[in-house]
Formats: C-alpha cells, sequence, structure tokens
C-alpha cells in the first residue's frame, strides 16, 4: 500500500487510568489500569478496520484515543502528517474537525431536548462551517439523504424519542457525515440495534464508503458483522493488537492462539462439520496487573520458555501440585510467598533450613524441565538474606545545556523509529546528530516536510515536558533552515528532580547488570526497585554476592565517573541497610521476556506470538 494511502498511523498507543487510592493506601506505590498498552495500526484510504475482541480488551478506549476524547499516555497518532497524541490549542480543534465518531448506544448519544436539525447542525456551528442558515440546513438535508433518511425535511423537526432506534442510529452517522471528515470511528454500532435492521446500517456504511472513500475503524465484539464490513480485521487482547491481516485471512488461517479459539466458538450452522472448541483456561487477567511477557500466556495452551512465566504462575503451579499443603516439607517451612514479577520470594518460618528449601526447589525444577515448560524458564534458585537491602540515594541533578541535548536525542532515538520505512517520520526525518547543545536533524523532500519536522518536534518536547520531563524546561528553541533543510534544537542548562534520576540510575544498573562480563552473576541480583528518590536492590547466595554485588554498584555508579553518562552525579550514598522482617528467604528467578511484536508472516498478516520467532511448532 502506498505511503500516500495512509491516512492514520497508531503507533505504540498507550493508555493508562490511575487507580483511586484509598486513605489507607497513603504512601504506596501508584496503580495503573492498562487499558490500551502498546498499540499498532494503520488506516487506509477507502477501507474499513475491524477492531475486534472481548469486552474490556480496550477496544473502545481505541477509538477515543484517536478522536483525542481521551488524551494518551504515550505513543504516536499520525493522522495528516502531525501527532495527534502531542497537539495542543487550536491544532486539537482542527483534527477534531477531520475525525469523528459514532457512538453505540443512539438512546444516549443524541440529546433528547434538541431536534434533528439542531444536532447535525451542531458541529457544523462549532467548526463555523456554511456562510448562513439556509446553506447549514441544505447541509443538513444532504446528510440525512446519505444517511438513508428520505425525504429528509420530514425528519428536521423530530425529537429523538420520535425516531425509531435505526432511525437513531442513521441521525448519528449524519452528524458525523455531516461535516465531511477524512476518518470515521465507529464504535459498536449497530449492537444496540434490533436484527432485523443491522444489516440495513451497516449496508448504509458500505454504500457512504464507497461513495466517499472515507475509512472506518469499525469497533465490534461480534466477529460475524467484523467479517461482514471489514476490510482487514485486527483482534485485541488485553490491550494489545495479538493479529492483523485481511480479514478472510484472520477468519480462514487465524495465527494467534487468542484468535483461533475465539473462532472456535462460534457456532457453525452445519450439523455434520466437525467443530471443536479450543478450550482456554482460567479468566482474562486484570488490566491492573496485566502478566508479563506475553500477555495471553497464563491461558494460552500452546505456550513455551520464551513466553514470559512468572512469578504468580510458579505459585498456582505449587497449589495445582499440592505441594504448599501445611502437611508437606514445603507447606511447613513457607511463612509467605511474594511473587514480585519474574522472582518468586519464599520467606521462611524460623527454623526452618534455607538450604534445604532451596535444594529441594532446585531437584523440583530438574525433574520437570523437559515435562513443563514453566521449569524451563527458570533461571536461578537460591537462598537470600532479608536482613538488608543495599540502597542506593538519589538527589536532584543539574543538567549542562550538552547533557540536556544528550537527553533529547536519546529520547528521540529510542522512540522515533525515523529509519525504519514503516514509521511516519520516515523520510521526513532523514537524520540526527548532536554538537555540545544543538541537536539538528536533517529533513527530506521538501518545504512541506521541514514545517511537519519543526511542527513534530515542537509538540513532542511540550508533551514529554508536561508528562514526565520537567527537564526539558530547558529546551529553549528549534528553529528551520530552509536552505539547509534541517530544525536545530537549541538546549540550555536545565535541572533533573530526584525522582527522575532514581529511575536513571535503575536503569543503568539494569543496562550494566546485562553486559557480557556480569551475566552469570546478574541472574542471581533481583530487579532495582525505585521508591521515590530510593534505589533498592537485592542479592541471591551468601555473603560473598552481597559484598561483590556493593563492589560492583560502587565501582558502576561512583568509581568510573567519567564512563558512566553522568550517573555519578545523581548518586548521592550506596549503603548497606538493615530491614525489618524475616531473616531468610529463597528466591526463584525466571528469564526475562519481553512483549512479542507484531511478527509479519506474509501477505501483511501480522502475529504478536512468539511462536512465529523460533518457538515449537
Amino acid at each position: 500500500m502506498p505511503e500516500a494511502d495512509i491516512i492514520v498511523k497508531v503507533r505504540g498507543l498507550k493508555k493508562y487510568f490511575e487507580l483511586k487510592k484509598g486513605f489507607l493506601s497513603f504512601g504506596k506505590d501508584v496503580s495503573y489500569v492498562k487499558a490500551v498498552d502498546g498499540v499498532d495500526f494503520d488506516m487506509r484510504s477507502g477501507e474499513i478496520l475491524g477492531l475486534v475482541g472481548e469486552s474490556g480488551c480496550g477496544k473502545t478506549t481505541v477509538g477515543r484515543l484517536l478522536t483525542r476524547l481521551e488524551d494518551p499516555t504515550d505513543g504516536f497518532v499520525f493522522f495528516l502528517g502531525r501527532d495527534i497524541a502531542l497537539i495542543e490549542g487550536q491544532d486539537v480543534k482542527v483534527f477534531r474537525r477531520n475525525i469523528h465518531m459514532v457512538f453505540q448506544d443512539p438512546y444516549e448519544s443524541l440529546n433528547p431536548r434538541t431536534t434533528v436539525t439542531q444536532t447535525i447542525m451542531e458541529p457544523l456551528l462549532n467548526h463555523h462551517i456554511g456562510e448562513s442558515q439556509e446553506e447549514r440546513v441544505e447541509m443538513v438535508v444532504q446528510a440525512l439523504e446519505d444517511a438513508g433518511l428520505a425525504p429528509a425535511r420530514e425528519y428536521l423537526n423530530r425529537f429523538p424519542h420520535e425516531l425509531s432506534g435505526g432511525q437513531r442510529q442513521r441521525v448519528s452517522i449524519a452528524r458525523a457525515l455531516a461535516v465531511k471528515p477524512r476518518v470515521i470511528i465507529a464504535d459498536e454500532p449497530v449492537s444496540m440495534l434490533d436484527v432485523s435492521i443491522r444489516a440495513g446500517v451497516l449496508n448504509l456504511m458500505l454504500d457512504l464508503r464507497d461513495k466517499y472513500g472515507i475509512p472506518y475503524l469499525f469497533i465490534t465484539h461480534d466477529i460475524a458483522v467484523a467479517r461482514y464490513i471489514s476490510d482487514r480485521l485486527a483482534v485485541m487482547y488485553l490491550g494489545r493488537v495479538v493479529e492483523l491481516a485481511q480479514t478472510d485471512d484472520v477468519i480462514f488461517e487465524p495465527k494467534h492462539p487468542y484468535t483461533q479459539a475465539l473462532l472456535s466458538a462460534v457456532p457453525v450452522p452445519d450439523p455434520d462439520a466437525k467443530h471443536g472448541r479450543i478450550k482456554i483456561k482460567g479468566e482474562v487477567p486484570s488490566a491492573a496487573d496485566v502478566p508479563l511477557g506475553c500477555r495471553f500466556r497464563p491461558r494460552c495452551p500452546k505456550a513455551f520458555r520464551e513466553c514470559g512465566w512468572e512469578a504468580m504462575d510458579l505459585v498456582e503451579w505449587l497449589r495445582e501440585k499440592g505441594l504448599l499443603a501445611e502437611d508437606t516439607d514445603l507447606g511447613k517451612a513457607v511463612a509467605t510467598l511474594k511473587p514480585n514479577g519474574f522472582v518468586l520470594r519464599m520467606e521462611l518460618k524460623d527454623g526452618a533450613d534455607p538450604g534445604a528449601i532451596a535444594g529441594f526447589m532446585n531437584d523440583l525444577v530438574a525433574k520437570s524441565k523437559k515435562i513443563d515448560p514453566i521449569m524451563d524458564a527458570v533461571a536461578a534458585v537460591d537462598t537470600i538474606m532479608m536482613d538488608r537491602v543495599i540502597e542506593i540515594r538519589c538527589r536532584p541533578a543539574a543538567m549542562s545545556a550538552e547533557e540536556l541535548a544528550g537527553e533529547l536525542f536519546a529520547l528521540l532515538e529510542s522512540t522515533v523509529a525515523y529509519r525504519e520505512p514503516d514509521h511516519p517520520m520516515h523520510g521526513i526525518i532523514a537524520d540526527m546528530r548532536l554538537d555540545k547543545n544543538r541537536l539538528t536533524v536533517s529533513v527530506g523532500g521538501d518545504t512541506q516536510n521541514l514545517k511537519l519536522a519543526e511542527a513534530f518536534l515542537g509538540d513532542y518536547v511540550r508533551h514529554h515536558r508536561r508528562k514526565n520531563r520537567p527537564e526539558f524546561k530547558g529546551v529553549k528553541n528549534i528553529s528551520p533552515s530552509p536552505s539547509a533543510m534541517t530544525v536545530t534544537v537549541t538546549c540550555s542548562a536545565s535541572r533533573e528532580p530526584a525522582a527522575k534520576t532514581a529511575i536513571d540510575v535503575a536503569a543503568y544498573i539494569e543496562r550494566c547488570l546485562a553486559a557480557d562480563d556480569l551475566a552469570k552473576f546478574a541472574r542471581l541480583v533481583l530487579p532495582a526497585e525505585v521508591k521515590g528518590r530510593k534505589v533498592r536492590v537485592y542479592v541471591m547466595g551468601s555473603e560473598d554476592n552481597w559484598n561483590r554485588l556493593l563492589d560492583t554498584l560502587n565501582e558502576l555508579l561512583i568509581a568510573d565517573e567519567g564512563s558512566n553518562e553522568g550517573i555519578a552525579q545523581k548518586v548521592s550514598e550506596i549503603a548497606v541497610k538493615t530491614t525489618k522482617g524475616p531473616h531468610m528467604a529463597v528466591a526463584t528467578r525466571f528469564i526475562g521476556a519481553d512483549e512479542p511484536p507484531l511478527f509479519d508472516e506474509g501477505r501483511g498478516h501480522q502475529v504478536a506470538c512468539y511462536l512465529f520467532k523460533g518457538g515449537p511448532g
């Protein structure tokens, strides 16, 4: 598909909702519902893209993000060359004229106190369309006739209660069409309608697509409806798109285990057809506690070693095997189970032998490795001394203009993949280079691309400054040069808060421990925990391991000041602190795993599953 035919590009789109905390939660870490958690897709001219999935998977939130009814937490939504996730002020109003939404419930989305004329004319007035009242009335009439309500003038003075359900939904469609948008987001537009009138509304939407070439994002939980109306189909699960392809390819050649399970549940009107339902275990996990690695892995019948097994899975596995019963050796020894990501910490009762429990767990792993993928994913089992923690206290850090320019350069390089042909900024940003306190962006193409690059960089800096990077107040100037086809970002000195420096320090520790020379030791180091301005680190094993970790952290963060990315100035103290609670525990650590990306299986069939990257089968 030519780049010019792509109307909307969505990359890494996220929306997290903060959970409200009660009085007893004061001081605890903030929790989030990850409604949308890294969604990628394109919308093409004149096509209908279906978005399907179970209730609560994030479909409607995606639609609201594309219309800026919700502001994204992160990610990019490129429309008409601008990232709508970053635009502000008057630019938002211009954007909203071009993307309109048809809501699920026509009984709720229409104001009962306004007539059909007032309802459809409202967006015309808001966007100053039409020279006179008479001209706007003619536009309303045309929109109603396009929506299949003819003769249109009979409906102009009716109120919503005087219309049937199908007529109400057609009025909603007419309201969306009145301003001649470039894109329509249809959120379950027929789910509230009787079956007898659904086909009429669907056929209307197809006719309008053919007449005006308007692309739709058609959101539904009904695969049969999605198959009827969609050109391409995207399947969502727990905030992510797990499969995306031409509709018939998804229906007849589903690749993701979740898609296969969904389709196996669809009734087949042939009594002789063999149609075995694929059973998946358990319930959909909470979006406030999304599994690590592949989020479908806890329910997947095909999960294997690399899928991202974690601590909670081991707890369930031990319970299923009856190994945590009170009359077992393990049940008698363990006081508390504390799963945390890829690490399960078993805190022991007084008098329990930690060496014996660690030995039991190691034997269990060895026996089960070949028959159970969860045990094949265990990286290490060892004791851990819980009466101490290595604590790194961080402080605010002054940032020179050169350091701030370097931070901005690194952030752009990590989040804006302009070198990839699929990225919206590919061909606009040609290259970036850093020179002291200046970041220079080379722009490809014509002066229109220069304006797009300047606007993108301005939006990008403002967005991150407002969200979580207050140090970007030091970005003082963004200047285009038409003769050189460059945009130069000039930085001045700034200041980084302690809470941000602690995140930088924790990330730096993780990167250093991933190096080859520390890999064997790093598997015993538990993931760093950030608590405000403090970073806490535990390590499995003996006293020697604690001493080695303390020496390693001192060398990485302080002694090697000349080559540690300015981390030394962010650290005020590294010390071993005593802690309260049980003195000994046994920790089991799993191999880390990332969320699988959308692998392309040919013909544009994308699937987010590690089965398609060297996995079994």
